[in-house]
């Protein structure tokens, strides 16, 4: 009877004291407080329980010390379990860091009209005058930098060239991964805004903004433009096709030559390709001017934009732009087989077959559109016929044959195109040799109507049932999207930076249709989703591991729901799938432009980068033609037997040639899962000038001499900029600073001003106040305290005589 009362009140009594703890500390939610009370009474019940069994054998006082150390062991126990937390907020002082970034690029040495001094002097008098940096010092650490092509500590040397352009995005994002975000303040930065790298320097500063560090500027410079004649910019291919046409953009600048004539010229080495007379009808001109040409020898052309000497130039050294392209041979083997001449096939065999002379293309449409009677020769698909003789009426004849493709693409084809033997030999290509396997899903078949298990096996996404079609499918009007990953990847790049690039694809015209899935497999990525008018809500991540998670995986089920390209990584290959027929729409009011740009870097991406010298076993390249003193250089080879099969070589180098001699060599490391690919980065040239890039090795030697050539090199440049950027505009860009200002929360001042951007970096209640958890059970403490009272428990009980 005595238990049935003092049961509840046990109960009761812990449950209250839980709840009054919680008050004050954070407890475990995996347990809720009413089972974790009701569980410590009946442990209490059980230990009185013992008591009266053992009360007979022992003292009553010896009894009630057992009875004591037990029912503490169990109350530590149970604090172990509930896990409290102490949680509270604290203030924290901050080691505050101001960092002033000094822009030390040539248009920054300029002395302007009337002016007394350089820009940059001009900049640094006010600064000292307003003695803003001894106010900072007194309270928080500041720090100077140089800032031009790149970032320079205090008596850090500068490579030559370095002056030659400037990237104030670079600048400021270097304090970023310098400095703390508690502890950045803010920056002062002294410069005439005339950033001219392709990074933008608003997406920076939108950082710092978010940071609650400011960006006061200092700005320099004159408004009004000296007279000057200079090229802006110049849009050239890298790399093109021997016998494709060129096509050469200029910008030009002309400033206070109103009423005159210019001259602007396409060079190749000392030789004019084309000329070109200006009439310059005011006095800040700005005028695009246009080449095309057909170059008529391979290799690395180095070109050049000039415009002839005006009188009275402010600048002598920025009329001319330099730039040089790869004109190769190299082709990319591309097959295309299709069920009937839909208008995604017609526009991509028309792509391929007249506008990119680098692809070697081979189609086979099943069902062409016949005249009756007529019957079609005999003609298997095969890489080696000559170029220009695309159209095919069989598949390729055997798997040697197959396997000479790159890049193979299925259209909408019936299950009884391919028998389970074409598939394994394409499974090979994909997992072995390395090819691109791209399917352009269809209402009739693909790639839901694959019956073959080991083509099944390659599509890279759950498809619905086998036998029914899709022609009704698509529901509403949706737009292209990229996903997370799509934003950063090759394949869909249509313009430079993720905002540019994300517009681009949100530009493009609604389409109607798209086939369903039921669900990714392992390891595939969507790049593309349809972005419809009820598709834009946002997943959010919760905190912790696990909400995280949950996140992820809930949007990995959005964009299966909605996905439009989808690829995954297949042994050594890859592969590809299109779930919508219409990229042909990506020609809607711009041409072919987007449309040969994706699908040029759908075949880029699949068959692997540009190598611009070698022969058809061994390819070797590297990412750029021209490098500045601060980007590092990749090179890349290919290796491939005569059955075009990827070779390893782990003897393979590449050596650093000028001027004949060996600088230094690279050990090239293999790159897994890819066509006979090895990589490898030099470490940026201080020294401008012409370099080369030997291979050399074992396998290499061997495959270049089945080739008939010695060993392969491959030619660049290095630069101190990649064009006259740095002189070619001087005026002061207030509107950037102003721009960068507004992102950060900080303002522009004139340098006769500096003193009023104090007020952003000197602040009342510089402390933090953050967030702190201090867990108390699982210390050495609370631990010890468990078991000594265990092992007294044990003592005394051993010592009464109990079990």
């Amino acid at each position: 009877m005595k238990v049935l009362v003092r049961f509840p009140i046990i109960f009761l009594g812990l449950w209250g004291l839980l709840r009054g703890v919680g008050k004050l500390v954070r407890l475990s939610p995996e347990w809720p407080l009413w089972a974790v009370a009701l569980v410590g009474a009946a442990a209490a019940e059980g230990i009185l329980w013992l008591y009266r069994y053992e009360v007979g054998a022992v003292t009553p006082q010896r009894g009630r010390a057992v009875v004591a150390l037990r029912l503490m062991a169990l109350a530590v126990l149970g604090w172990i379990l509930v896990e409290p937390v102490w949680v509270r907020m604290v203030e924290r002082a901050r080691n505050r860091e101001v960092v002033v970034v000094l822009d030390d690029s040539a248009s920054m040495h300029l002395k302007d009209d009337g002016a007394a001094a350089t820009r940059l002097e001009l900049g640094e008098r006010g600064l000292e005058q307003a003695g803003l940096v001894k106010k900072l010092s007194e309270s928080m650490k500041v720090r100077t930098v140089r800032a031009a092509r790149s970032v320079r500590e205090a008596g850090e040397g500068e490579a030559e060239g370095w002056g030659d352009a400037t990237d104030l995005a670079a600048a400021l994002g270097t304090v970023l991964e310098q400095v703390p975000p508690d502890d950045l303040a803010g920056v002062i930065m002294v410069s005439d805004g005339r950033h001219n790298r392709p990074s933008r320097v608003e997406d920076v500063a939108r950082r710092f903004g978010i940071l609650d560090a400011p960006v006061g500027v200092v700005a320099t410079g004159s408004a009004e433009p000296p007279r000057d004649a200079s090229v802006l910019e110049v849009k050239a291919p890298e790399a093109i096709h021997l016998g494709d046409k060129m096509r050469v953009t200029a910008m030009l600048k002309f400033d206070g030559y109103k009423g005159k004539q210019a001259k602007v010229k396409l060079m190749r080495g000392n030789e004019e390709i084309e000329a070109r007379e200006i009439s310059i009808p005011q006095d800040h001109h700005r005028e695009e001017v246009r080449f095309t040409t057909v170059p008529k020898e391979g290799g690395v052309g180095g070109f050049r934009i000039e415009i002839a000497s005006l009188e009275g130039e402010r600048f002598a050294d920025n009329n001319a732009w330099e730039f040089e392209t790869s004109i190769t041979d190299a082709r990319t083997n591309v097959l295309i087989v299709e069920g009937s001449p839909r208008w995604e096939f017609r526009y991509l065999r028309n792509l391929f077959y007249g506008r990119d002379k680098s692809v070697q293309l081979q189609y086979v449409l099943l069902h062409p559109d016949k005249i009756e009677g007529q019957s079609d020769a005999l003609i298997p698909a095969s890489a080696t016929r000559p170029f220009g003789d695309a159209q095919a009426t069989r598949l390729p004849k055997d798997e040697a044959e197959w396997r000479k493709f790159d890049v193979i693409i299925l259209g909408d084809i019936p299950p009884d195109a391919l028998d389970e033997r074409d598939w394994k030999i394409l499974s090979d290509c994909v997992k072995e040799r390395a090819a691109l396997l791209v399917m352009i899903a269809g209402p009739q078949y693909m790639p839901h109507g694959i019956v073959s298990e080991t083509g099944r096996d390659l599509v890279p996404v759950e498809t619905y049932e086998r036998h029914r079609t899709f022609y009704s499918t698509g529901g509403e009007p949706f737009r292209f999207a990229l996903t997370a990953e799509g934003r950063g990847h090759p394949l869909v790049q249509q313009a430079t930076g993720e905002a540019a690039n994300g517009a681009v694809w949100a530009g493009f015209p609604a389409i109607s249709w798209r086939q369903p899935i039921h669900g990714l497999k392992e390891g595939a990525e969507v790049l593309l989703t349809a972005n419809g008018d009820n598709q834009g809500e946002e997943i959010g991540g919760g905190e912790g591991l696990n909400a995280a998670l949950d996140a992820l995986a809930k949007r990995r089920e959005k964009e299966a729901a909605s996905a439009l390209l989808v690829t995954r990584q297949t042994g050594k290959g890859k592969v590809a799938l299109l779930l919508t027929d219409r990229t042909w729409r990506l020609r809607e009011g711009a041409g072919d432009l987007y449309h040969h740009r994706f699908w040029g870097n759908m075949v880029r991406w699949g068959a692997g980068p540009v190598l611009r010298a070698g022969g058809s076993r061994v390819r070797l390249g590297t990412d750029q033609l021209t490098y500045t003193a601060d980007d590092r250089i990749k090179v890349t080879a290919r290796l491939r037997d005569a059955d075009l099969n990827p070779v390893t070589d782990e003897s393979l180098k590449a050596e650093l040639v000028q001027n004949g001699e060996v600088i230094s060599s690279v050990p090239l490391s293999p790159v897994a899962g890819s066509n006979g690919l090895h990589e490898a980065e030099l470490a940026p040239l201080a020294k401008p000038g012409r370099y080369e890039v030997r291979l050399r090795g074992k396998e290499a030697d061997r495959l270049s001499a089945e080739d008939g050539s010695a060993a392969v090199t491959a030619g660049f440049r290095v630069v101190g900029s990649r064009g006259p950027v740095e002189l070619a505009e001087t005026t002061l860009n207030r509107p950037l600073l102003d721009t960068v200002a507004q992102l950060s929360g900080g303002k522009v001042v004139d340098a006769e001003h500096a003193g009023d951007l104090t007020g952003l970096f000197l602040k009342e209640g510089d402390a933090r106040k953050e967030l702190r958890e201090t867990p108390l059970w699982d210390n050495a403490l609370v631990l010890g305290l468990f078991a000594l009272l265990l092992a007294a428990e044990w003592v005394v009980r051993r010592g009464g005589g109990l079990p």
